[in-house]
């Protein structure tokens, strides 16, 4: 069969990146080459470090005009989720809204979605793994108590974190299912395990090199299944 080109547009989960045991930030050993390698899948990797729905956007429309790809996997939300958190510990009972509010979020991304099937790609999506917000507020607020109650004054509840970032990816998932988009459902392989937070990185958002091994694995058998990749 033809081999399948794969775009992926996406943050730091797609990319692969994690924290090491020194707190600095590098590519996980279990990697997208697997797929590319063992499952005769060539792999485009556009994702970006920090990236929203909107630099996404931007990132799509160049790659639409000077790429040639048949599948797109796309992958959002997380950093659309996320606060200026510096900004709310210096005032956290004003109001603070996230990066990119919940309705502009869902309408960029069926926008993004509904422009790559326009121009004959197959659309695949994923949920997002679930954040661990405890390690998350140790991590925003850097270890320092008054930062971290500061913040806490305007969460209130530090599981806030985790609902909140759930919402979006309850999102992908209804604009996934609106527009017929295949789905990986990422998130549901991690609250799986016994103990999700064993995934994850210190920082409370990254998967670590097991949580990467969830995320490749979810992957190959939605590639196999879905008979992207090549036959044995």
């Amino acid at each position: 069969m033809k081999t399948k080109t794969v775009a992926l547009f996406g943050d730091s989960l797609l990319k692969g990146v994690l924290l090491d045991k020194n707190n600095r930030y590098t590519f996980a050993e279990v990697n997208w080459g697997y797929i590319q390698n063992e499952l005769g899948v060539d792999i485009n990797n556009k994702s970006r470090f920090g990236c929203d729905v909107t630099k996404g956007q931007k990132i799509v429309d160049s790659v639409l005009s000077s790429s040639q790809f048949d599948v797109a996997v796309v992958e959002y939300g997380g950093n659309d989720s996320d606060y200026f958190w510096e900004q709310v510990a210096q005032d956290p009972l004003q109001k603070h809204n996230p990066k990119t509010v919940l309705p502009e979020f869902e309408q960029k991304l069926d926008s993004m979605v509904k422009q790559l099937q326009k121009n004959g790609k197959k659309v695949v999506m994923m949920s997002l793994p679930p954040i661990e917000p405890k390690r998350y507020l140790k991590w925003i607020s850097k270890n320092d108590k008054k930062t971290s109650d500061s913040i806490m004054q305007f969460l209130g509840d530090v599981e806030i974190i985790y609902r909140r970032q759930e919402m979006y990816s309850n999102t992908v998932t209804k604009v996934a299912y609106k527009n017929s988009c295949d789905f990986v459902d990422v998130r549901q392989k991690f609250l799986q395990s016994d103990n999700f937070p064993d995934l994850m990185c210190l920082d409370g958002i990254h998967a670590n090199e097991r949580g990467q091994q969830v995320i490749i694995n979810a992957f190959v058998d939605y590639f196999k299944n879905a008979k992207l990749a090549k036959a044995n």
